[in-house]
């Protein structure tokens, strides 16, 4: 007979133990370890103070009858819910350590546009929200979340979110609005909310992830990487202009889109082949990278939301891990036998996921520099859109895409789910890249995800001829166009010039 599911109450005061367990080996109760993703930007923030490139933000515009005080209570809430959002990070005998506040001042600002309207109110929401994004956080002193609620008109608002990504990643934005809607329903109702208790919070896993990352567990994830990632190369991506000595993270981003059609065909595809969207995107990404780059090694970096363990799912933090996935292509391949191996390499990666990308370069030691990212060229990720999910009581949700005008990576290609079929943008250093060259690739990514989608029995060979094919077409359309708008200013210079 199999045995009955616990209630999730009765797992309570386990959890509860495991907590006090984690932080009763600690000198003080108060004074956590950074986890190792915490410490490399502690690390990048002592180099560049406030550098802007690792604030996070959300953007959503309300629509509907908002209450205010019910949003700016349900905010009180979720920063004493959880910790991390009341944490600082100081200096104790020269390291770094988290230190969590007792209570958290929130930081709610409300902005009111309604007497005032903007004549481009997109144009307004975009200089407002990189107004917010270049106001540095102070790690040592400062609250790390931010929110700012503009009055549009009087059923429309806008919530901006900034938080730094030392206290925060993808995951917990999605947790954070669909508990911050939870709180506002309760509060809007003037009942108490229903969200169970957290069984431990941020600074246990970072406790957790010190002690548990020893010894054999350690040395079996490592030399896994060792195989994979010997020799650390440094990224050899052409680019438009020499590497500065320092990154600036100046960056800007180039929309693209895939139809509902094309994207049904991926998705078709990637279940036959018994792989996930994810994998198929990528595949296509390494090989447009294998055209660009003239060459068949690619490593490309992609986020994984390192929660495996039930107790950190419903957590605001800095969980993300980054794995490094390494291309090595063979032209001769077909799609489907490329995406196979692209499947393989992937299912491998997340077997040994637990190793912490700051670990992993300190054990393979690569040339480090201020420009560049070791291990990986490009960033590469695909989601789910979490924001359309959620619900505000007698509110609609719409998200906003804010351009940061910032560049973590040389190139980030970030993709997401949506009902107009699988949307991105390409995300790029202006230090690095042309605008014209980053249009280029988003319309060879574009094609080559049709061609995929069309014939994945072809081989890669065939398709960068394809793409080749389609670019050049491509500029003797442009070069036509721009002959076409030259002959049409001459002709309008000489008429002026007869005339006179």
């Amino acid at each position: 007979m199999a045995s009955t599911p616990q209630p999730a109450i009765a797992q309570q005061p386990k959890r509860s133990q495991l907590a006090a367990l984690l932080k009763s080996h600690l000198p003080h109760p108060n004074q956590f370890p950074l986890s190792f993703a915490q410490q490399r930007l502690w690390f990048l923030d002592q180099l560049q103070p406030g550098n802007p490139a690792y604030t996070m933000m959300a953007a959503v515009r309300l629509r509907g009858d908002l209450d205010g005080l019910a949003l700016k209570r349900a905010w009180q809430d979720l920063v004493q819910r959880h910790e991390s959002l009341r944490t600082r990070f100081v200096l104790v005998d020269g390291q770094p350590c988290q230190r969590v506040q007792p209570t958290g001042a929130v930081s709610f600002t409300q902005l009111d546009w309604l007497d005032s309207p903007p004549a481009d109110e997109t144009a307004a929401i975009q200089a407002q929200a990189l107004e917010l994004m270049q106001q540095p956080f102070d790690l040592e002193r400062d609250g790390l979340v931010r929110s700012h609620l503009i009055r549009l008109e009087a059923n429309t608002h806008v919530l901006l979110l900034t938080l730094h990504h030392i206290i925060s990643d993808g995951w917990s934005m999605e947790v954070l609005i669909r508990e911050l809607a939870i709180l506002y329903d309760a509060h809007q109702r003037g009942q108490p909310p229903q969200l169970p208790p957290l069984p431990i919070q941020y600074a246990d896993f970072a406790v957790w992830q010190r002690q548990f990352l020893q010894g054999q567990v350690l040395e079996g994830q490592l030399s896994y990487w060792r195989s994979q990632l010997s020799p650390a190369m440094l990224p050899s991506l052409p680019t438009d202009f020499s590497r500065p000595a320092v990154r600036s993270h100046r960056g800007h981003r180039h929309s693209l889109g895939i139809s509902p059609a094309v994207t049904t065909q991926l998705q078709a595809l990637s279940q036959q082949a018994n792989a996930t969207l994810f994998m198929t995107t990528l595949a296509a990404f390494q090989v447009l990278l294998y055209d660009y780059a003239q060459g068949a090694a690619i490593r490309v970096g992609t986020p994984i939301a390192n929660r495996d363990r039930p107790e950190v799912a419903n957590l605001i933090g800095f969980f993300t891990n980054t794995l490094v996935l390494c291309a090595d292509i063979d032209s001769d391949l077909t799609f489907r036998q490329w995406l196979q191996r692209v499947r393989d390499e992937a299912v491998n990666a997340y077997a040994h996921q637990d190793v912490p990308f700051e670990k992993l370069v300190d054990e393979l030691q690569p040339e480090r520099n201020l420009s560049q990212t070791p291990l990986y060229q490009v960033w590469f990720y695909l989601q789910d859109d979490p924001v359309t999910a959620v619900s505000f009581p007698g509110l609609t949700l719409e998200p906003i895409e804010i351009d940061l005008g910032t560049a973590k990576h040389d190139l980030k290609l970030g993709l997401w789910k949506s009902p107009q079929g699988v949307q991105g943008a390409l995300e790029y250093s202006t230090d690095l890249f042309e605008s014209a060259t980053i249009a280029r690739l988003a319309r060879g990514y574009e094609d080559l995800l049709v061609e995929i989608a069309r014939d994945p029995e072809q081989s890669i060979a065939t398709l960068v001829q394809h793409l080749r094919q389609r670019q050049q077409q491509q500029q003797l359309e442009q070069k036509r166009v721009l002959l076409s708008t030259q002959r049409q200013k001459l002709r309008g210079t000489r008429r002026q010039t007869f005339t006179s």
